[in-house]
């Protein structure tokens, strides 16, 4: 998950300088990655919701403290040890020689929280080989935790079966197998890592300039900040490429449609031709089903094919059905039936006249008085009688009317196709020759010249458009044949095509996310770095000491492929490159400088900090400075730092700073001891006091306590001296070189009471007046360190060491 604190400051910088063109869901899918802003690119804002969701949401870390690292078969520890630390803030040293088996706590942590091994990455595999005990084969390592909230503590522990390799390890927690997520802590440890080994603290800076770019902005939690620039710089790359491919591949594409005779390929290059592709044309000329021309060949060629054909049956039929209608109407013609209608026929017509005028005279004959109106009745009645007689007639030539209508409707007028199809590659001049033809029949023909007509003119147009069908068609395939390479090669790039269509305008969303982003960069960038700058002053003010080198701005520039570091640095107060003139202890001190801030924000869940040998190349200045630093960070933080260098522990005792010492002592078979160590003045006056207090110590053996006693005063002095004179504002280099001066106890006396060691004589004065109790016991110690002896109750003398000594530190 994101850093909470930077997506607040991104969330609250969208809210008061909008972005532009639907940019803002894009910068904050952006947080959840490249698949994520594919996402809302398609529309999805799901993960620019979670996104300002994780913003605004409160997360109070729980706090965790360390209070042990167990370590069996691991490393240089051998049987079980546990390195116990009180839970809370406090500075613990945990002190050794090299081989002492110290640095195996710390990479046992790093394994049970991580699951591997920075330093071992670096490796060849005989050295990773190595990582299990010699002496002790059977492996497990925990770390145990207090968690707020939580009634018991949190045990972590990873354990080898034996013979199993470095990566075969199982997690459990509080004794149950788990899952490296069922922790919680990736995100946690990733973005406010607790633990900083001397590898990582030595070559933290030892990079190229986007790697020292990477390495800063992750120690400052800038690493989402990049990682949300470089997703959508790769989305937008991905879509640039997406771009050019697709207009790489045109010119080729075009030249096939150059070389390809068909109205289609030209349609295609008209719609690639425009700025805006017209990709919907391109996809429906290839499949068909973009709108045509009536004009174009296709079309023409396509109705070509698919002219009427005259159905020869159907045809045949009505030949047929005309002639046999004509021959029943000529049969009936000459019979009774027919001379009936005949009559009849003639009646009604005189009765029609009659009907508008109505005179008697006859008007064939001229006869008056013939026409009365008892004749019409008669003659009414007798038209009935003559066409009841005539119906036959009537019926027949019904039939040849209806046959005649259906035998007309075969012909039709010259269909379209063949009025437009001049221009389409084939002959339709025979066609619309024999259709016109075909169409040009009298309406008074009879029955039989109808006939005659559809048999004569019938089976040739029948032929005609047949022949033309097959042309056409013929005509269409060449065309296709020919279209197809081309077809092919357009539904080829058109998936490109519509990629990069779609790409041009989500390009366009995407460079405005990045100038956003881009442009808020530094000043979200120095709104997160704000919160520690001042730390990383103090811290490098403190760990510089008596260095020539100061530090100004510290500065990340740029972002994504241009991504620097720039440290502002003087030296000697001119102008000069941090990583040029800085020594590996200079370099480290800065590193660590870093990391302290970033591991202690208040985000990071984890109270604890494991520093791992930070004392290498470091002067004994620095080392004062050092032990300034880790005492601040102990106020707030449980701080735990592993030393081969017993400076850093004399340094915190000489400035009077609170620490608990724990000495690691590594024995024969990998057994390692732990012992919490006290200041070296009380160590010498138990020392003494164990010899003295034991019955069964030889007479001999009591000649070390004078000895003891005297390295008691001079450390109690040396420790009182420097005090003094780092509070008096000497340097810590002037003091190491006054501390050499003393070679006496008396000198050490002189220069813890008198404030010069060239004072020794003035030593006894000073004590009888201040300390009359102690000038016999100084007295013991420089004789009897010399002749072994001590006059009077050992015991007592001890005691009268041992308030001197106390007097002494509290000395101010």
């Amino acid at each position: 998950m994101p850093d909470r604190a930077l997506l607040g400051l991104v969330v609250e910088r969208i809210e008061s300088h909008s972005p532009t063109d639907g940019a803002a869901e894009l910068i904050l899918a952006a947080f959840q990655g490249a698949d994520a802003v594919d996402a809302a690119l398609r529309g999805d804002h799901g993960a620019a919701a979670i996104v300002a969701a994780q913003a605004a949401a409160p997360a109070p870390p729980s706090a965790v403290y360390l209070t042990a690292i167990e370590v069996e078969g691991f490393r240089g520890i051998g049987p079980p040890t546990v390195l116990s630390i009180d839970p809370g803030p406090g500075l613990t040293l945990v002190v050794g020689r090299n081989g002492s088996g110290k640095s195996s706590f710390s990479e046992a942590l790093e394994m049970v929280l991580l699951g591997t091994n920075q330093r071992w990455e670096q490796r060849v595999k005989v050295w990773r080989d190595g990582w299990q005990n010699l002496h002790h084969r059977h492996t497990r390592i925990a770390a145990r935790f207090t968690v707020d909230g939580r009634r018991q503590p949190l045990e972590v522990a990873r354990v080898w079966k034996d013979g199993e390799g470095m990566d075969a390890s199982t997690l459990f927690i509080d004794g149950r197998p788990a899952s490296s997520e069922a922790l919680g802590w990736a995100q946690q440890l990733a973005g406010y890592p607790p633990l900083l080994s001397h590898n990582d603290l030595e070559h933290a800076l030892d990079r190229e300039q986007s790697k020292l770019y990477d390495a800063l902005a992750g120690i400052l939690g800038l690493g989402d900040l990049a990682a949300a620039q470089q997703a959508l710089r790769d989305a937008r790359l991905d879509r640039e490429h997406a771009v050019k491919a697709a207009r790489d591949a045109l010119p080729a594409l075009r030249a096939l449609l150059e070389r390809t005779d068909d109205e289609r390929a030209e349609a295609v290059r008209s719609a690639l031709a425009s700025k805006v592709w017209d990709l919907d044309l391109v996809a429906g000329t290839v499949d068909g089903t973009a709108a045509s021309d009536e004009r174009s060949v296709l079309r023409k060629l396509h109705d070509l094919a698919g002219l009427p054909v005259l159905d020869r049956e159907r045809l045949s039929a009505a030949i047929g059905d005309l002639r046999d209608a004509h021959a029943a109407v000529a049969k009936l013609r000459g019979t009774d039936a027919g001379r009936a209608h005949e009559v009849a026929s003639l009646l009604q017509k005189a009765l029609d006249i009659h009907d508008h005028a109505d005179p008697e005279t006859c008007p064939v004959c001229g006869t008056e008085g013939v026409l009365t109106y008892q004749w019409r009745a008669k003659a009414r009645e007798h038209v009935a009688e003559l066409l009841a007689e005539a119906d036959a007639v009537r019926a027949a030539q019904s039939a040849l009317a209806d046959t005649m209508r259906r035998a007309r409707q075969l012909i039709v007028a010259t269909p379209p196709a063949l009025r437009d199809g001049a221009g389409a590659g084939v002959d339709v001049a025979p066609v619309t020759e024999a259709w016109n033809t075909w169409a040009r029949v009298s309406a008074d023909d009879d029955a039989i010249m109808l006939a005659s007509h559809l048999e004569t003119q019938g089976p040739l147009v029948i032929a005609a458009v047949a022949e033309l069908r097959r042309v056409a068609t013929a005509e269409r395939e060449r065309l296709e044949r020919a279209w197809r390479p081309a077809a092919d090669a357009i539904l080829a790039w058109l998936p490109q095509g519509r990629r990069a269509f779609d790409a041009e305008e989500e390009i366009g969303r995407l460079k405005a996310a990045e100038r956003w982003l881009r442009d808020a960069h530094d000043e979200i960038r120095d709104e997160r770095f704000r919160p520690i700058a001042g730390a990383v002053q103090e811290n490098w003010t403190e760990l510089r000491q008596d260095s020539n080198v100061s530090l100004g701005e510290l500065r990340l520039r740029g972002a994504a492929a241009q991504r620097r570091l720039s440290l502002d640095v003087k030296v000697d107060g001119e102008d000069g490159s941090a990583l040029g003139v800085m020594s590996q202890g200079e370099l480290n001190c800065l590193a660590l400088s870093l990391f302290l801030p970033r591991a202690s924000m208040p985000e990071s869940p984890f109270r604890f900090v494991v520093i791992d040998d930070p004392v290498q190349a470091m002067d004994p200045a620095k080392v004062a400075g050092l032990a300034t630093v880790l005492a601040r960070a102990a106020r707030e933080r449980q701080v735990i730092v592993l030393t081969h260098d017993t400076r850093l522990a004399d340094a915190m005792r000489q400035l009077d700073l609170a620490a608990t010492v724990i000495e690691v002592v590594r024995r024969e078979q990998s057994v390692v001891e732990l012992r919490r160590v006290q200041d070296p003045v009380q160590r010498y006056i138990d020392d003494a006091f164990a010899v003295a207090m034991s019955s069964d110590v030889p007479a001999e053996a009591l000649r070390v306590i004078p000895g003891f006693c005297r390295l008691a005063l001079e450390a109690a002095s040396s420790l009182a001296a420097t005090r003094r004179l780092l509070h008096q504002g000497k340097s810590y280099a002037d003091v190491q070189e006054i501390l050499e001066k003393p070679t006496t106890l008396n000198m050490w006396l002189a220069l813890a009471l008198l404030n010069d060691p060239a004072r020794s004589g003035d030593v006894a004065g000073f004590l009888l007046k201040q300390h009359p109790e102690a000038v016999d016991a100084v007295r013991e110690c420089n004789r009897g360190t010399h002749t072994g002896r001590v006059y009077g109750n050992m015991v007592a003398f001890i005691r009268s060491v041992e308030r001197l000594t106390t007097a002494i530190v509290n000395e101010r």
